[in-house]
C-alpha cells in the first residue's frame, strides 16, 4: 500500500473514532440525566409521601377520641339544683393534649330524679338518699356520662328544735336526737286488709301506702319461698299513742329501763307510718330477741332488704341505736337505701354519719 493510501486509511478510522467516542459521551451524559431525574423524581414522591405523612400525624393529633367530665360522680339533695358550670369538661386528644370545652355541649337524662332546664340540673324533691340518675354530656358526636347521687344528710333536715323537716320522706331519720311533731301524721296512711295481724287495734294496722304495699310483697315471697306465715303485729302509733305507752312502761319499769326499749314521744319510728314489728306463730304472735334465732326471723334478716326494709335495731348496735335489739322491728327506707346498709352492715345513723 502506497503512503498516501495509508494516510487516507489513517484519517477515516480516526472519524470513525472520533464519531464513536462522541457518541459514546452523548451516551453517557444522557444515561447520567436520566438517573439524575430518576433520583429527583424518587426523592420527589419520598418527599411527597413525608408530607402526606406528617400532614397525616397532624390531623391525628388534632382529632379528639374522646370527652371527659369532671366530678363523674356528683352528690346532690333532693331539691338541690345544679349548675352546669359545676363540672369541667375536657376533650381529649390522640395526641395526649386536652382542652377544656365550653360551648357546644348539652346535658341529658332519662331519669325522673332529674330535670333539666337550660344550665341547671334540678334534682326532685322526692328524691331519696342512696337514689341516682346518669346524665349524658354530649359535645359533637361524643359523650360520656356522669352519676348524680342523692345523699339527704343529717344537717340538713333538722331545725333548731331537733324537730325533722323532712317527716314525710322514706329515708327520714328518727331517734332520740331527732324528733317528729306531737301533730305530725303520715297523710297517706292505708289499712293492713291483705295480710295477716296479730292485733285488732286499727290504729297500728296501719302503714304509709308504699311500706304496706312492701310488705305484702315481703309477706308474700316468706311463704312462697320457705311457707314461711308471718304477721303483723305494731305499725303506725300516733304521738298520744306512744305518750300512753311510754308512760305505762314507765310505770312498770321504770325510766331508765323503758328508755332501752321504748321510744319517748315523738321519737318513735312507728309515728312515721314506716315502722313495722313483725312476729309469727312459733313465737306465739308475740315480740321477742328470740324472733331472730328462729328461721322465720333469720330468712327476714337476709331478705328485708330485696323489697326495701331493714332491721332498724341490730344486735352489737345497742349504743349507736340507743336501743336494745329488736330483730322483729322493720323499718321502710326504700330499695336502694335498704341494699346499700344491709350491705355494708351499719345502722341508719351510721350510714348518714360516715
Amino acid at each position: 500500500m502506497s503512503r498516501k493510501s495509508r494516510q487516507k486509511k489513517q484519517r477515516f478510522l480516526l472519524i470513525v473514532t472520533s464519531i464513536f467516542i462522541l457518541l459514546l459521551i452523548v451516551m453517557i451524559k444522557s444515561i447520567s440525566g436520566n438517573t439524575k431525574q430518576d433520583l429527583d423524581t424518587s426523592q420527589s414522591l419520598e418527599d411527597n409521601e413525608n408530607k402526606q405523612t406528617e400532614q397525616s400525624k397532624n390531623t391525628n393529633d388534632n382529632e379528639i377520641s374522646e370527652i371527659k367530665i369532671s366530678p363523674s360522680i356528683y352528690t346532690a339533695k333532693a331539691g338541690e339544683i345544679i349548675n352546669t358550670s359545676e363540672f369541667e369538661i375536657e376533650a381529649m386528644y390522640k395526641s395526649g393534649k386536652s382542652e377544656k370545652l365550653n360551648d357546644s355541649i348539652s346535658f341529658l337524662s332519662e331519669s325522673d330524679l332529674v330535670e333539666i332546664d337550660n344550665n341547671n340540673i334540678s334534682v326532685s324533691d322526692k328524691a331519696l338518699t342512696a337514689d341516682s340518675a346518669i346524665l349524658t354530656v354530649k359535645y359533637k358526636e361524643y359523650s360520656c356520662d356522669v352519676t348524680v347521687e342523692i345523699f339527704n344528710d343529717f344537717e340538713s333536715n333538722i331545725d333548731e328544735n331537733s324537730l325533722v323537716t323532712n317527716p314525710s320522706d322514706y329515708d327520714v331519720v328518727v331517734n332520740k336526737e331527732r324528733h317528729l311533731s306531737s301533730s305530725y301524721v303520715p297523710e297517706d296512711l292505708v289499712t293492713l286488709d291483705d295480710i295477716p295481724k296479730s292485733l285488732q287495734n286499727p290504729e297500728v294496722n296501719q302503714l304509709r301506702k308504699v311500706a304496706y304495699d312492701a310488705l305484702k310483697e315481703l309477706f308474700a315471697a316468706a311463704k312462697e319461698e320457705q311457707s314461711f306465715e308471718l304477721y303483723a303485729r305494731s305499725g303506725y302509733r300516733s304521738y298520744n299513742t306512744q305518750v300512753s305507752l311510754y308512760s305505762s312502761y314507765v310505770s312498770n319499769h321504770g325510766q331508765e329501763a323503758a328508755d332501752k326499749f321504748s321510744a319517748r314521744p315523738g321519737q318513735s319510728e312507728h309515728q312515721t307510718g314506716l315502722a313495722m314489728d313483725i312476729t309469727c306463730s312459733s313465737m306465739n304472735y308475740q315480740l321477742d330477741t328470740t324472733f331472730g334465732e328462729k328461721e322465720e326471723g333469720k330468712w327476714v334478716a337476709e331478705n328485708a332488704h330485696k323489697f326495701g326494709f331493714i332491721v332498724r335495731y341490730p344486735k352489737g348496735k345497742e349504743e349507736i341505736t340507743g336501743y336494745q335489739y329488736e330483730p322483729w322491728h322493720l323499718r321502710y327506707v326504700g330499695l336502694s337505701l335498704a341494699k346499700e346498709i344491709y350491705e355494708s352492715n351499719l345502722t341508719l345513723e351510721e350510714y348518714f354519719e360516715q
